[in-house]
């Protein structure tokens, strides 16, 4: 590894300190271990192993999870939920996990090798409640969609990892207050609706008439060590999203998504190609394109507008604004804006002329939304 400057290493620290102030100030884990990175140099430079757009606190927890998942941090592993019911009460002292984590970080080859080749796959089914809604509406009134009726819609993920989201109408939904759709099924998503304007629970869910994944990494779920690295990159102090997330791999194995190998932004037209005729292609990423950089961003709304010159189609993301600046995100309709908050988007090509609806805001996770349109 070359030789890291006071200036990067302060940077990167500052993720961590971010990330364990934000994102995990609920999760007495993941706060507690943050919290001690960012404050630790040894640890912090463990980060310039991975690949610059992979350098993030994600990446670190999850080498370290998926150690523990395997059986190899045995001291670790009582504060984690994962292995561990119930586990350990986060605390000082001899109730501190943060040495055991650090000892890991720094000392097992696995980790090293975890950060130098892995990426960060959080694929997150609980994200399909916001976005079954979107697509719901999207098939509605679609061009070509029959009076009463919907369009037929051909999905291309982009990152989509193991393909879970790809196969969000084998899950079923209740939307809290809004009713419920799809099901019955084993994987029940619950998604609580905020703000004043109800959620569009459609009657039923939109037809898929084709669907594939595109990831630089696609994830074989019939791989036990490939699946076990989706669990490592959810949060120990979660449970309830590991338990279904391991449900969702089950149910995949009766009909395993395609995902193919690619670049999102090189490999998506010919995927989007691929939808047939009588289906409106619909692009979807879900946290992913945050980890394109800004220019690359770019370069995929290049390319989806020229795809839109030629059929029609549409984008729907649920991104963070501020992860995503190479993306268009129209601002809150009523002038809002929390940048914490992920923002559910649509644009679509009609015609060839590009027209974007920031659809709502959202729980990274899809846990909860808060419908912005009429």
């Amino acid at each position: 590894m070359p030789p890291v400057g006071p200036a990067e290493l302060a940077e990167q620290a500052e993720h961590f300190r971010r990330f364990a102030g934000e994102t995990a100030r609920q999760l007495p884990l993941y706060h507690r271990i943050c919290q001690a990175a960012a404050e630790d140099a040894e640890v912090v430079a463990r980060m310039f192993l991975a690949p610059t757009e992979q350098r993030r606190p994600n990446l670190l927890l999850a080498a370290v999870h998926d150690l523990v998942l395997a059986g190899e941090g045995d001291q670790l592993a009582a504060w984690y939920a994962s292995v561990t019911d119930p586990p350990r009460v986060v605390g000082s002292g001899g109730e501190d996990p943060w040495p055991h984590f650090r000892s890991l970080a720094l000392d097992h080859d696995g980790v090293a090798q975890r950060l130098a080749t892995r990426a960060t796959q959080t694929n997150e089914v609980g994200r399909c409640g916001p976005l079954v809604l979107a697509l719901a509406g999207l098939a509605a009134d679609a061009p070509g969609a029959p009076a009463g009726g919907s369009r037929p819609l051909g999905l291309v993920e982009l990152g989509a990892s193991g393909g879970l989201n790809l196969r969000l109408d084998a899950y079923e939904y209740r939307f809290e207050p809004g009713g419920a759709v799809g099901g019955p099924s084993p994987l029940v998503l619950t998604c609580r609706v905020r703000g004043e304007r109800p959620a569009p629970v459609p009657a039923q869910l939109p037809t898929i008439a084709s669907r594939v994944g595109l990831d630089l990494h696609p994830v074989d779920l019939g791989d036990r060590s490939a699946a076990r690295w989706l669990v490592a990159c959810q949060w120990p102090d979660q449970p309830e999203r590991i338990h279904r997330l391991r449900t969702a791999i089950a149910l995949a194995h009766a009909g395993p998504p395609r995902v193919v190998p690619g670049d999102a932004v090189d490999g998506v037209a010919a995927l989007v190609d691929e939808v047939p005729a009588h289906a409106l292609a619909v692009v979807i990423a879900t946290w992913a394109l945050a980890y394109l950089l800004p220019a690359r961003q770019r370069d995929l709304m290049a390319t989806l507008d020229q795809l839109g010159a030629r059929r029609d189609l549409s984008l729907v993301f649920a991104e963070q604004p501020l992860e995503v600046p190479g993306l268009p995100v129209p601002a809150r309709p009523d002038g809002v804006d929390d940048p914490r908050f992920t923002a559910l988007v649509r644009i679509d090509w009609r015609a060839g002329r590009r027209a974007a609806t920031r659809l709502a805001d959202q729980h990274p996770h899809g846990t909860w939304v808060e419908w912005l349109t009429g």
